[in-house]
């Protein structure tokens, strides 16, 4: 991907029919964007390609017409709760450093996230020293070394809903089930971020 500088700006706003002068006046006597060499600006460069997003289903409601319990109907009074499929589809989803994904979330599901680890890690480090918060049942997994996202809680949220995550530094990062009875069941993908 090319860099975006003031130059390609200028080209590009010249094919568009805009000033020079009026891009002067957002880009300042320094020549850069405003907010640049503040740490705690976004990275506001233009990601157009391919992995500039991703969209990951996170969990979803079946479809099966020979199932001998009838359709489901999601109208009703108590949604039947095994009648959600618990994977992330795709398993695995790339994006650019400083592209997003959006996880369409169907069921009672959280998302946790963590850098650099797998299943097996993370699992192995909740059972040793994680710990179950409320609701209970089914409860929540509370295991922190190397997480860096955790979405909402499903017992205070609507359980389909979405939630997009920005990667800013690149990686790979393991997307798990936060649910207890999902995550000991392996409900998981990947984002692989790439610099």
């Amino acid at each position: 991907m090319q860099k975006t500088t003031r130059r390609h700006l200028l080209q590009a706003a010249a094919a568009g029919g805009v000033t020079a002068v009026g891009l002067g006046t957002v880009f300042g006597a320094g020549g850069q964007l405003p907010g640049a060499g503040d740490e705690h600006a976004h990275d506001n460069r233009l990601l157009t390609d391919k992995r500039a997003l991703a969209v990951i289903s996170f969990g979803q409601w079946e479809v099966d017409p020979d199932d001998t319990r009838g359709p489901l109907d999601r109208t009703a009074a108590v949604v039947p709760n095994n009648r959600n499929v618990h994977k992330l589809l795709p398993f695995e989803a790339e994006v650019d450093q400083g592209g997003a994904v959006s996880f369409i979330i169907s069921g009672f599901h959280q998302i946790l996230i963590y850098q650099d680890r797998t299943l097996e890690e993370v699992q192995a480090g909740f059972a040793a020293t994680g710990t179950v918060l409320p609701p209970t049942p089914p409860g929540l997994v509370e295991y922190t070394p190397d997480r860096v996202f955790r979405g909402l809680s499903p017992a205070v949220t609507t359980l389909d809903r979405v939630e997009s995550v920005n990667f800013l530094q690149p990686g790979r990062y393991l997307v798990v089930c936060g649910v207890v009875p999902h995550f000991n069941e392996g409900m998981h993908g990947y984002v692989n971020v790439k610099a």
